[in-house]
This record gives structure tokens, C-alpha cells and sequence, in this order.
């Protein structure tokens, strides 16, 4: 057994929230892919001990960008968009970090659904060609219910369908004024001080400016994803003062530090905290962002929030990779948004200039070792995913 690996996977994850750091343990052991999306750490560490690509421009990133950190979510606008969905670990650095770090879980997901090695090949050509082609192209892109095709048009109709009062429906109990929210395996109850002083602190944040026509009713402790599992989350339901029928949903998530940040040599602007990094680059990156996004201060540390988007506003990948139709050009769509949110990022911050990224795109050069890269290390991911597994099941992530 590889006892380096699990310690560094220990070591990563020391700072997390001790009674929920098994469950992202448990997602991790569920498959490699899962093991893949908990340790972004690792792929970085290990890209950066051999670089083994060409040069690229330095951009923005989102800095864990894999095939299901896309979704649907309403904007500020209340109309419903498909786009890059998770800014947690958002820099500046080689853009190709950012591709390869998608190719290679387009790899792993295609290869556990059964794909061929020359189908897995076909599939990260095709949504590479349309980055390039978005890149050379060098105008942003977005996608909306008007213009969404296969795959996206159902998850951004799926999102467009359900009413905004259909979700407080489901995740709170049917009373209707001071309404409290549902506990589920995935939403944990507060100790009672703690829940107090969390909702005073979120009125107080309230009167100050977010929305003062409401009421914050309840909160809970949110478990979603995978890599942020273990970081501190909560759930907040706020009501209105008076409509009490209208109700909000946010997601109050911990902005640590990214993760990329020891392996990136590209200076970074300073920050006030580490939420206000998130969010400025949410806003560089996405067309429209998503509503309510803003920071949240709570007992000396950093929030990022926003509107409470459910993991069902995905697409569901192992599906997804495994149907003959519909994949390709749901690849081709994830290819743009890449491309798209890089061109939003140009010449922001010492950012490359969008001339930059349109002839690192023209010249192909890169395109070939990026993909055979791309390959070997999904292999060294499923080998390490084993040794993992072996770990958690002999008890080591206990100790």
C-alpha cells in the first residue's frame, strides 16, 4: 500500500469538520471518478512535479473544472442558465491546467461507462476541437433555453419548469409562516447555541444591506459535492416579512484558499479574503452569475453565498457518458463554456489578451501531448483510487 498517498490525502483534508470528513471519505470510495473530484490537491501536485505540457497563456481559471462542475441555476435576472458552476478554487494560471484537468474526468467517466479506448479518444477530440474552435473564434459564448440543444436544453427546461416555490416545498415543512427546514442525510441538524448565534449573525448581515424585507427562519449544516465535503456549510431559509409565502433558499459555503495556489508560479491580485475571491472570479467567468451571490463573515471566517442550487440541477454523468446519442454534443457544449469563461477573463488582472488565447488555439501543437497526457494520468487516478480504497476499507482515515 502506498502509505504516501493516503497521508497526503490525510494531510489535505486535516482541517476539515471532524463528524462529517467520513462522508466525503465514503464518496471517494464509491468509484474513481468520485475519488477524482475529492482530490483536486493530488492532481495539481502531481501535474506540477513533471510538467509535462507545452506552454500555455495564463488566464483565469476555475480551478477545479471537471465534467459535472456544470449546471443549471437561476441568475440574478431569475432566468435560468448552464455554465460553470463551481469557483472554489478560481486562480490565475496555465489555462491548460484547467483543460486538462476536464479531459482527464471526460477519460475516467467514459472509461467506467464502458467506452473503448478509441471512443474515450473520439470523445476528448471532439470537445477539445470546440474549445479550440471558441478560442479561435474569440467572441464568448452562452447557452439559455432558447438556444440549448440535447442534453442542456433538458437540464436548463428541468431547472426553467420547476417554480421557485416547488423547491422551498420540498426542503422545508409545510407551515407556512416560520417555516423550518427538512432534515435529510444531507442537510444535519445545528446544537441548539449554535444555530442561534449562526441566525443572529445572518439577520445582522441582512439589516445591513442584502434584503431587509426578510426574515432568517431556520439553518442547517449542508453536505454536497465531494471535494467540499467536510468544509463548514449551511443551509438558510429566509422569509419574507410580510408575503411569508415568498421564501429564499442560500447556500453559505466556507471559501478556504485554493488549492492551486502552491503550484502556480502566475502572480495573483491580493485579495481581501478568500470569498471575495470566489465571487469576483464568478462574476469575470460566468455570463450572468448566479442570484444572491455575495460574502458572508461569521466568527472570523469567510462565506461565499448564494442561491441554494440542487445537485439534481446537473446532468447525471454516469448516464450521460454511457447514451450514444446526445454525448457528443454535450461535450461540444462544455468545450465552449470553457473557452467562453477564459475569453470573459482576457486581459483582466494581467490576464492573457483574448489575441493570446486565439493563437495558442490556432497553433495545434499542444493538442496531441495534452491528450496523451490526459490518458496516462487517468490511469494513474484509477491505480491510486485503489490504493485509496484499500485504506479506507483497513480502517487507515480513522485513526
Amino acid at each position: 500500500m502506498d502509505a504516501s498517498l493516503l497521508q497526503r490525502v490525510k494531510e489535505f483534508n486535516a482541517n476539515r469538520v471532524p463528524y462529517v470528513l467520513p462522508l466525503k471519505y465514503k464518496a471517494m470510495a464509491e468509484d474513481a471518478f468520485r475519488f477524482f473530484r475529492g482530490t483536486c490537491h493530488l492532481f495539481y501536485e502531481d501535474l506540477l512535479k513533471n510538467y509535462p505540457l507545452p506552454a500555455s497563456p495564463h488566464s483565469w481559471l476555475c480551478g477545479d473544472l471537471h465534467i459535472e462542475n456544470f449546471g443549471s441555476y437561476r441568475g440574478g435576472n431569475r432566468l435560468v442558465y448552464f455554465d460553470l458552476n463551481d469557483f472554489d478554487e478560481a486562480i490565475q494560471a496555465p489555462v491548460l491546467y484547467e483543460v486538462a484537468r476536464l479531459l482527464v474526468s471526460v477519460e475516467i467517466a467514459a472509461c467506467l461507462a464502458g467506452r473503448s479506448k478509441e471512443e474515450r479518444h473520439h470523445l476528448v477530440w471532439h470537445l477539445l476541437d470546440h474549445y479550440r474552435y471558441t478560442l479561435i473564434k474569440n467572441k464568448p459564448r452562452s447557452i439559455e433555453k432558447e438556444a440549448a440543444t440535447g442534453l442542456v436544453r433538458k437540464n436548463i427546461k428541468q431547472v426553467s419548469d420547476r417554480s421557485e416555490g416547488d423547491l422551498i416545498a420540498q426542503r422545508t415543512y409545510s407551515k407556512e409562516q416560520n417555516a423550518k427546514l427538512l432534515i435529510t442525510p444531507r442537510l444535519l441538524p445545528l446544537p441548539k447555541p449554535e444555530r442561534h448565534q449562526l441566525m443572529d449573525a445572518i439577520s445582522q448581515w441582512i439589516q445591513s444591506g442584502f434584503h431587509k424585507e426578510y426574515t432568517v427562519t431556520d439553518v442547517g449544516f449542508r453536505i454536497a459535492g465531494t471535494g467540499s465535503i467536510g468544509v463548514k456549510r449551511y443551509a438558510c431559509l429566509l422569509e419574507h416579512e410580510y408575503k411569508t409565502k415568498r421564501k429564499i433558499l442560500l447556500d453559505l459555503k466556507q471559501a478556504m484558499p485554493s488549492c492551486l495556489l502552491p503550484f502556480t508560479a502566475t502572480p495573483q491580485p491580493v485579495w481581501q479574503n478568500e470569498a471575495i475571491r470566489v465571487t469576483s472570479v464568478q462574476e469575470i467567468m460566468q455570463d450572468v452569475p448566479p442570484a444572491f451571490l455575495s460574502e458572508f463573515l461569521y466568527q472570523d471566517e469567510w462565506y461565499v453565498v448564494k442561491e441554494l442550487q440542487p445537485t439534481a440541477d446537473k446532468i447525471n454523468i454516469d448516464r450521460t457518458v454511457k447514451q450514444s446519442t446526445h454525448i457528443e454534443q454535450y461535450l461540444a457544449d462544455l468545450g465552449m463554456l470553457t473557452a467562453s469563461a477564459q475569453l470573459r477573463g482576457t486581459g483582466r488582472m494581467k490576464a492573457a489578451t483574448a489575441d493570446e488565447l486565439q493563437d495558442f488555439a490556432t497553433d495545434a501543437s499542444w493538442v496531441t501531448p495534452l491528450m496523451d497526457w490526459c490518458m496516462h494520468y487517468a490511469k494513474q487516478v484509477k491505480e491510486d483510487y485503489q490504493v485509496f480504497l484499500s485504506g479506507w476499507k483497513d480502517g487507515y482515515f480513522n485513526q
